[in-house]
């Protein structure tokens, strides 16, 4: 029997982006925009036998996403770091044009037909949580809390005035991610949140991964690095940590599996010229950007798919599927096809940063869309030229 379809949803942001957010933004705040939903080719998109890719929101209704939480109506709540790499040096990155947006089906359709922007004046916002009836975000270095007031910013609560203090944005504080002990855990950071007895508490964890972070049903975290796909606890947090001068080094931030990565074309990355990191066909190795990862408990996909380990790939414009393996104590993960990855796109701007599950069992992939993904404080000479 053949798989039914299945959907994949892409938030996917194209580079010529209307600019009436930016040009009003004080203006348009809290109004509901109505705009034609254009449409988008996935015509250099490939996916998996037995699924479907599916474009649901994209321009003008949000602008460079990095990242989205979805409220209990089921709207897509997206937050866009637009002053990210704004030109090849960085400058005006600290200029507060970051959003966050909420984006509505109102026709039911399944595609965005209205957006409005929920806060503005943001700078290099990262991550968001719908949490304790009111929202977790990140505006710069600063951690806040808001209430939510018929979709307007009610009182504020500064949660973390030093959350992602320091560095720059590509090892900053990010995630956000409510698991089933009833903490808040984060990427690039030691710290996890809580809110008890009217207040916040905040306390040390392990530190893990640089972009984004995932749950499998048990509660066991999952994260990466740039240069690491997939990287796990074999035990929940801060169980192997009870003794404040105990460092473990097996029961988490294992290494799940190899690095290698399989592209469908030929793509600039920031260290090409070093030799390994191309093969003689010069395609990518081995990962440089890995982030984003998802572990699938949605539902929906066959059962193979169930608690497989999603990671992105931006640098070579795809999607990796692996499959979880759990034996005693240990966590291991394995290439799903071999040769092959889950999505793959010979558009290059595709850049796919962070996936999430959806309510309706479908993942989503927040496609950040540019050219320009490496920070300045790390780009090389040969990715600029």
């Amino acid at each position: 029997m053949k798989n039914p379809k299945f959907t994949i949803n892409t938030l996917k942001f194209k580079i010529a982006i209307c600019l009436i957010f930016t040009l009003s933004i004080f203006m348009v705040s809290f109004r509901i925009i109505p705009f034609d939903v254009p449409k988008i080719s996935l015509d250099s998109y490939k996916v998996e036998d037995g699924f479907e890719l599916k474009v649901i929101s994209s321009e003008p209704f949000l602008k460079a996403p990095v990242s989205m939480d979805f409220d209990n109506k089921g709207r897509m709540w997206v937050v866009e770091m637009i002053g990210y790499m704004p030109n090849l040096e960085g400058i005006g990155e600290e200029v507060p044009n970051g959003r966050i947006t909420i984006l509505e089906d109102l026709n039911k359709d399944g595609v965005t037909d209205h957006s409005k922007v929920f806060l503005d004046k943001l700078v290099l916002p990262r991550a968001l949580a719908h949490v304790y009836g009111g929202l977790l975000y990140v505006d710069g270095p600063k951690l806040w809390f808001v209430e939510i007031k018929n979709d307007k910013p009610g009182k504020k609560t500064l949660v973390d005035p030093v959350y992602a203090e320091g560095g720059n944005v590509e090892h900053s504080s990010n995630g956000l991610m409510m698991n089933i002990d009833n903490w808040i855990y984060n990427a690039n950071y030691n710290f996890r949140y809580q809110f008890k007895n009217g207040k916040w508490i905040k306390e040390p964890t392990s530190y893990r991964g640089q972009w984004g972070i995932t749950k499998d049903n048990f509660g066991r975290l999952y994260y990466n690095n740039n240069s690491t796909q997939l990287q796990g606890d074999y035990v929940l947090p801060n169980k192997a940590i009870r003794n404040r001068y105990f460092k473990p080094t097996i029961a988490e931030n294992q290494r799940l599996t190899n690095n290698k990565v399989f592209p469908i074309h030929q793509t600039s990355v920031n260290r090409g010229y070093q030799k390994g990191v191309l093969d003689e066909n010069g395609l990518l190795k081995d990962v440089t950007a890995a982030c984003g990862p998802l572990v699938y408990r949605g539902g929906a996909f066959p059962a193979s798919y169930h608690q497989n380990a999603f990671v992105c790939v931006p640098e070579v414009n795809l999607i990796k599927r692996n499959i979880l393996t759990f034996k005693n104590t240990q966590t291991t993960a394995t290439q799903a096809i071999e040769g092959k990855e889950f999505l793959t796109s010979t558009d290059e701007g595709f850049r796919p940063v962070n996936l999430f599950n959806g309510p309706d069992g479908a993942i989503y992939v927040v496609d950040m869309h540019r050219g320009i993904i490496q920070h300045k404080a790390y780009i090389s000479q040969y990715l600029t030229e």
